[in-house]
């Protein structure tokens, strides 16, 4: 597929690799002949911008900070309590990252160096979680980019099918994804052009994908049985007739932690589903808040399973990747030499490099621009993803739980600050108003949001508080009610392995709750 048409930086070529390295906790580098055009064109470019290039306007910095006040690089002596959300890159990930590309950024515009790097990242993430043999791993700027990819594989398989994509939990997963799952750009900007899109607009490909979104909460508040209705909404496609191919999420941890189900879960109609050769089930776990083997067992049942390296495990805001199963990958190879192009607009989000080799029908109707942005980022999320993933799914379970206990201990302790749930190690506060009448809002808790992020010290007419001035990261705004949104304390990957080997400070959540408490009681001065 021709690709000139669009705006997008060149790929130089340059002579054959001559030497292989290797870093411990880098990427396999290609030692190429130095690119004086590299040299000169990443020679001003920090880091920090590297990190924030290749996506969308989330991970535009604004005063030095993207959409959700985090900053890409570590922030010394803050507290990162956002991981359900965004944080700033560990020091371990971004360290990490910085030798990588130290090593690699002469030669940055070398497709067999960015070919070598992006295979190192699937091959690395492959091992730390063990993936069957024949796994595809698809990787993506976002959670939200992820979901063009189980849209295009039911396409592909059924081209003649009207695809109707069922979203659960709508209001509690990635930004975008109501868009995204229906085939349609989700942001004006895209990693791969810097050409504007329109927000909402379908993806030329795409037009025969039918969106049904289930909420995540009903009107007071409560969970809705995203099962019960998924089978209503395929008893009512039934009803309607016509040949329909099936896109069918299950989220594996919302934004505050909690899980939906499939009609085959409950038993719920199960006999409304179409035939099983026409559903794709795809598993967004996207917060990682799952064990490597229930991330296997997903796969060994046929879904397709999205993950992050920038929620749970702390890498820079944002990375995502797909893992197709290798039953899937067969039959998309199967049918490859007569199988219908990609959308057109699967450029704007996908490289060749991204993609495997085993998908080599994809790629081949790819552009070779490469995304250093996302490379980099998943080298901010690998070390803690390789160190992580060997813990013992008891242990991280036992860790978690007890971690979350304790948080929403101190919660309850405070007057002004209420426990909605614990679910996940997401521990999701509800915020009392003055007086006790009440709670705030999802749009008054952004304000919020904001100054845990910020040094709040020297506030008028507020009372004294010893944490006020350390930044803390914690999750954004969810609504539960019209009136009523909570704020969320999460552990991540860093707490988790502190748990692990017992450096663990609680003083950390203790300050982080109190200057919580604080913000909200001061919320009138402070706004």
């Amino acid at each position: 597929r021709a690709t000139t048409a669009r705006s997008r930086q060149s790929t130089s070529p340059t002579m054959p690799p001559v030497q292989d390295r290797s870093l411990a906790d880098g990427a396999v580098v290609i030692a190429d002949p130095l690119s004086e055009a590299a040299a000169t064109r990443y020679a001003s470019v920090t880091l920090g911008e590297l990190l924030s290039s290749g996506g969308d306007t989330r991970l535009f910095l604004k005063d030095g900070v993207n959409k959700y006040f985090c900053p890409p690089f570590p922030v010394p002596g803050a507290i990162s309590r956002g991981s359900c959300t965004s944080s700033p890159p560990t020091k371990l990930g971004y360290d990490n990252a910085k030798k990588v590309w130290d090593l690699i950024a002469t030669r940055a515009e070398s497709p067999a160096v960015v070919e070598t790097e992006m295979a190192a990242v699937r091959a690395r993430l492959a091992a730390a979680l063990a993936l069957p043999e024949g796994t595809a791993v698809v990787l993506a700027a976002s959670g939200t980019d992820a979901e063009y990819v189980p849209l295009a594989v039911a396409r592909e398989l059924h081209p003649s099918c009207r695809i109707t994509s069922l979203l659960a939990a709508a209001e509690e997963v990635g930004s975008g994804c109501t868009e995204a799952c229906a085939g349609a750009y989700f942001d004006p900007s895209v990693p791969y052009s810097s050409e504007k899109r329109v927000k909402g607009a379908k993806m030329s490909g795409f037009e025969a994908v039918d969106l049904v979104s289930v909420p995540a909460r009903a009107a007071d508040g409560s969970v809705v049985d995203t099962a019960a209705a998924i089978a209503m909404a395929s008893a009512s496609a039934a009803a309607e007739g016509g040949d329909r191919a099936w896109v069918v999420r299950r989220v594996v941890g919302t934004k505050t932690g909690f899980a939906t189900t499939l009609p085959g879960d409950s038993g719920a109609a199960a006999a409304t589903m179409p035939s099983a050769d026409k559903v794709f089930t795809v598993v967004d776990a996207c917060q990682v808040r799952i064990a490597p083997s229930e991330v296997r067992a997903h796969l060994a049942e046929g879904s397709m399973v999205l993950i992050t390296g920038s929620k749970f495990m702390q890498g820079a805001a944002f990375s995502g990747a797909v893992l197709v199963p290798a039953a899937l990958v067969t039959r998309l190879q199967a049918g490859a030499a007569v199988a219908v192009p990609l959308p057109s607009g699967f450029g704007d989000y996908f490289s060749r490099f991204d993609l495997p080799e085993t998908l080599a029908h994809w790629r081949h109707q790819l552009h070779a621009e490469a995304n250093l942005g996302l490379l980099l980022r998943w080298h901010t999320a690998l070390p803690l993803i390789e160190r992580v993933c060997p813990m013992a799914d008891e242990a991280r379970a036992t860790h978690t739980s007890h971690w979350a206990s304790s948080v929403a201990d101190l919660v309850r302790a405070t007057p002004n600050l209420e426990v909605l749930s614990t679910d996940c190690g997401i521990v999701s506060i509800s915020c009392k108003r003055a007086g006790g009448e009440g709670y705030y809002n999802a749009d008054e808790l952004k304000k919020v949001h904001k100054w845990m992020a910020s040094n709040m010290s020297g506030q008028e007419g507020v009372r004294a508080c010893a944490s006020s001035s350390t930044p803390i990261f914690i999750g954004q705004p969810v609504k539960i009610t019209a009136d009523k949104a909570v704020l969320r304390i999460a552990i991540g990957a860093q707490l988790l392995l502190e748990l692990a080997d017992g450096t663990y400070s609680a003083a950390e959540d203790r300050a982080a709750v109190d200057k919580l408490s604080w913000a909200v009681a001061s919320f009138d001065a402070l706004a």
